[in-house]
């Protein structure tokens, strides 16, 4: 069975760029073949080649109708990744689980969007607005242990979990969660969009957490597969990341896939942010 180690040690070990390549290669020598075109596919989404991956994804299809189902999913993923970008820089409004979304969701994207345009000043005014009105929730980790609260280590997030199910790209603030748990990569998507489970309001949700912050087809090769977090400051202290997700807390951080399984409510009350 493949594992975690194994996944990030073929990411390390393995040119991105040859291995594309390779592909590319593999389904000019054989055209016809499902899976060399699905293992394209794959490198270009790990690439943020996301016009390539379309349209490998619309040959599949052509080539073997039974692949559209399959297909289909991974045609939204890539969609509500495009749509992700438009969110966190503030053109577009995330989708919600259920019902609208808190008010102070509105002050953040807000500040995400006068960020985009260059206003700063202006931007702090919303962000702070936002966290100032958000919710905390504790809660208890496998390995985080017991917290206070929990928030995304991207300031363009915070307090937001961000979550793709049912087609669409998601915001769902940490402090409605009762359990969020993210499985360990078993392949190549799963350093894009790992499959996650989320509870909310005592309703299971089965989807994906974006693995990564936003990447460009130009990125460095470690934040494409997500071996390497960065953090590049904007304006006065704040910070947007690069590579593999991270989840901050009063008592640390963790990537997205080292967390384990989070409880949220089990530990003291529910608090301001």
């Amino acid at each position: 069975m493949t594992t975690t180690n194994t996944v990030t040690i073929s990411a390390e070990t393995v040119d991105l760029d040859e291995w594309t390549l390779q592909a590319v290669s593999e389904v000019k020598r054989s055209p016809g073949s499902i899976e060399a075109r699905l293992q394209l596919f794959k490198l270009y989404c790990v690439q943020a080649d996301w016009d390539r991956a379309l349209r490998q994804l619309d040959t599949l299809v052509k080539i073997e109708p039974e692949s559209k189902r399959q297909s289909e999913l991974y045609k939204n993923l890539l969609l509500s990744e495009r749509m992700r970008e438009l969110v966190l820089s503030g053109e577009r409004e995330a989708g919600s689980l259920e019902g609208q979304l808190p008010a102070w969701t509105e002050s953040l994207q807000r500040a995400n969007a006068l960020y985009a345009a260059g206003q700063e000043a202006e931007g702090e005014v919303q962000r702070a607005q936002a966290l100032n009105e958000a919710s905390a929730r504790a809660g208890h980790g496998e390995m985080l242990g017991d917290f206070e609260w929990l928030a995304d280590g991207d300031e363009r997030l915070g307090p937001i979990c961000e979550f793709i199910c049912a087609g669409g790209y998601r915001w769902v603030p940490f402090a409605d969660i009762e359990l969020l748990k993210v499985s360990a990569p078993q392949g190549l998507m799963d350093l894009v969009w790992a499959p996650a489970q989320l509870v909310v309001n005592g309703k299971t949700w089965h989807g994906y957490v974006p693995a990564r912050y936003p990447v460009q087809s130009d990125s460095d090769t470690v934040f494409k597969t997500g071996l390497e977090t960065a953090w590049q400051q904007q304006g006065e202290g704040r910070y947007i990341g690069q590579g593999r997700k991270m989840w901050i807390s009063n008592v640390g951080e963790y990537s997205v896939f080292e967390a384990g399984e989070i409880q949220f409510g089990a530990v003291g009350d529910e608090g301001e942010a």
